[in-house]
């Protein structure tokens, strides 16, 4: 059994505030000892016990004295400067803006969780704050839950409201986190009630996210590139600039506006996977209104399109095979082999595709209903059980899976066209025709299930209007530290991105699930409580901690 290196470094002792003794049974980071200690590598053969532990130390070994030998008078290696502590949490204004109760009409909360109360609010902010003027502004969706006195925005990913996401969490949260903190969501603008961008023909969103993953010629790409530049037309002829507002960068500005209208001095933040770029540029562009900070996944930093959708797609195949290997374990519906079910569901619905009252079910339907819950392991049974009705001749559960990318719910409007937006105006790059045609080729060979629709929806913003650069931050370097978990089985947000995120920042403290689903907090009691004791006693983890499955 290959030995697991436990590395224990100095650290300084935690501030006072808000300290909180560990429960029994509560993994604790190494990074709790209050000594300062010099660094002891702790070789352990066989099993660690325990909710969490830390990755294998890159520094020499430690000689050890053995008996009749004489000792080495070496000097000691130089001790790593020990990370800053994080800032203080701050206050914010309870009645700086005026809330109203919403908790009636915001999504529901997860299963087997009582509502939390919500009350709602708007702020305004500058659509441009390069720009400003009569006419320029923004409206957007916030929300609150819990009585603690320091703010914690929560943001959704692009197309799903950070309001919705709040409310979700705050069902779900450890009651000491809501005693220090109120849960602030965010809808980003252009999603859920924040001036929602709703410009594309339901149909042509229907066929876009409904393009069958085996399209291969050139003709029938071409056709979904039509359908695209078509709808995107109609957008831009809508929404005029605003379309090309809605971006990372400027929700960073938002962000900033945001806290300025709940009188804190400091924003801490709680972003899931894409919103995290949006949270980077924040930390970049506003240092000194950083908190703490947690970012649960996050995309690659690069901009290469090509790159981050080839990842993409490698991740949600390895997610299928967790999600199989779950369902035959159980005896699932689709057992015993799932991927085959897919496959030959497919082909079912390329002949005879399901109508349903709201979304028309079609192979690539199928496959996106996959997608949308991969991430959520509480959910593959729902999953499973929409695949086996449509093999049966019932679309009605896959298209509610996808309903709220596709056509909205209740009062929100469909997911897609901000998501698409902001993909769009966060990369510049544009996939020629030609080059698309060839990675689908050559991606359905590598990524049987999802390399055909991660290829052609390269072609989604070749139609776009290239954005331009923003102009480039300088703030991380004086940022404090943040929180920045990888969670190894991401279908959505590939692991190795979170990483290279987590490197490219100065003052990141990188903690790694080894489990699998699209976000951690409040799956794994190991991150929970790191991630409680981040926030609530100011207490990072060692660097490298690794919480088990």
């Amino acid at each position: 059994m290959t030995p697991v290196t436990l590395a224990i470094r100095q650290h300084r002792p935690r501030p006072p505030e808000h300290r909180r003794p560990p429960s029994r049974g509560e993994p604790v980071p190494v990074a709790a000892n209050r000594r300062a200690l010099p660094l002891l590598a702790l070789v352990v053969t066989g099993t660690v016990l325990g909710g969490c532990t830390v990755g294998p130390s890159d520094r020499p070994p430690v000689a050890v004295r053995d008996a009749g030998v004489a000792p080495q008078h070496r000097p000691p290696p130089p001790q790593p400067s020990p990370p800053a502590p994080p800032p203080p949490a701050g206050r914010y204004d309870p009645a700086s803006l005026p809330w109203r109760d919403c908790t009636a009409v915001t999504a529901p909360p997860p299963a087997g969780t009582a509502p939390a109360e919500l009350e709602c609010t708007e702020i305004s902010v500058a659509g441009d704050l390069s720009q400003p003027g009569p006419g320029s502004s923004l409206v957007l969706d916030v929300t609150r839950a819990g009585s603690g006195p320091a703010p914690l925005v929560v943001l959704g990913e692009a197309g799903e409201p950070g309001t919705a996401r709040a409310a979700r969490l705050a069902a779900q949260a450890p009651p000491e986190l809501l005693e220090s903190y109120t849960l602030i969501g965010l809808a980003r603008r252009g999603t859920g009630r924040s001036d929602p961008v709703d410009c594309i023909p339901e149909r042509a969103r229907e066929q876009i996210i409904g393009a069958d993953p085996a399209l291969r010629g050139g003709g029938q790409l071409r056709e979904l590139l039509d359908t695209t530049r078509t709808a995107i037309q109609t957008c831009v002829q809508e929404l005029g600039t605003l379309l090309s507002a809605i971006n990372s960068p400027a929700t960073a500005d938002d962000l900033e506006q945001l806290r300025t209208a709940l009188r804190a001095p400091v924003l801490n933040l709680l972003a899931l996977g894409e919103a995290s770029r949006a949270t980077v540029d924040y930390v970049d562009r506003y240092p000194g209104s950083v908190g703490r900070v947690v970012l649960d996944g996050a995309p690659d930093p690069g901009r290469d399109d090509i790159a981050a959708s080839e990842a993409s797609a490698a991740a949600a195949e390895r997610g299928f095979d967790a999600f199989a290997a779950d369902c035959v374990a159980r005896d699932c519906a689709l057992a015993p082999d799932p991927r085959r079910a897919l496959t030959e569901l497919a082909e079912q619905l390329r002949v005879t595709p399901l109508e349903e009252p709201e979304v028309r079910v079609t192979a690539g339907i199928a496959f996106q209903a996959v997608l949308e819950t991969l991430g959520s392991p509480e959910r593959w049974d729902e999953l499973a059980a929409a695949l086996d009705a449509a093999r049966n001749g019932d679309g009605t559960a896959i298209s509610r899976l996808v309903e709220p990318l596709v056509t909205g719910r209740g009062e929100l409007p469909a997911q897609f066209d901000p998501g698409l937006a902001t993909r769009c105006n966060d990369t510049p790059t544009r996939v020629p025709p030609v080059r698309a045609e060839q990675l689908v080729a050559e991606w359905r060979e590598r990524f049987p299930l999802f390399g055909g629709m991660f290829a052609q929806r390269l072609l989604l913003c070749s139609a776009w209007p290239v954005p331009t650069e923003p102009p480039a931050g300088t703030g991380a370097e004086q940022a404090p530290p943040l929180l920045v978990i990888a969670t190894e089985g991401d279908p959505r947000t590939p692991a190795s991105g979170t990483r290279r995120t987590a490197a490219q920042l100065p003052a990141a403290v990188l903690v790694n699930w080894q489990g699998r689903a699209h976000g951690a907090e409040w799956r794994s009691r190991c991150v929970t409580d790191l991630v409680t004791t981040y926030l609530v006693d100011a207490q990072l983890p060692v660097p490298g901690t690794l919480c088990p499955p």
